[in-house]
């Protein structure tokens, strides 16, 4: 059963790139009062001190293909993990999007 319109909370939005992603977001009770009133999130590049919009579209699973993290973190993480030569059991994604997308041997568990 479909939602009325007038019982929706929020409406959210996600920018998965190519490169960088992001998501926003607005409550019913904001867009009533202000139409342009949007909230995004805000994403911190820890080694740069990088405050953005968009983090990287960057996976960094575990060796049970866990998800460890995404984005600036993930990239930090791998960073951290590869230099005491820890980082063989993980996997490391970036940029993917693409490849999801033209790939017919990609499976999702």
């Amino acid at each position: 059963m479909a939602c009325a319109q007038e019982d929706r909370l929020m409406t959210a939005a996600i920018d998965f790139g190519t490169t960088y992603s992001g998501y926003c977001f607005s409550f019913r009770h904001d867009f009533e009062n202000d139409p342009l009133k949007v909230s995004a999130n805000t994403w911190t590049a820890g080694t740069a001190g990088l405050v953005s919009l968009k983090t990287p579209t960057t996976v960094l699973l575990d060796s049970n293909q866990e998800l460890v993290a995404f984005g600036y973190e993930a990239e930090d993480r791998y960073a951290e993990l590869a230099e005491d030569e820890e980082h063989a059991e993980y996997y490391y994604f970036r940029r993917f999007k693409m490849t999801l997308f033209q790939s017919s041997s990609v499976s999702f568990v």
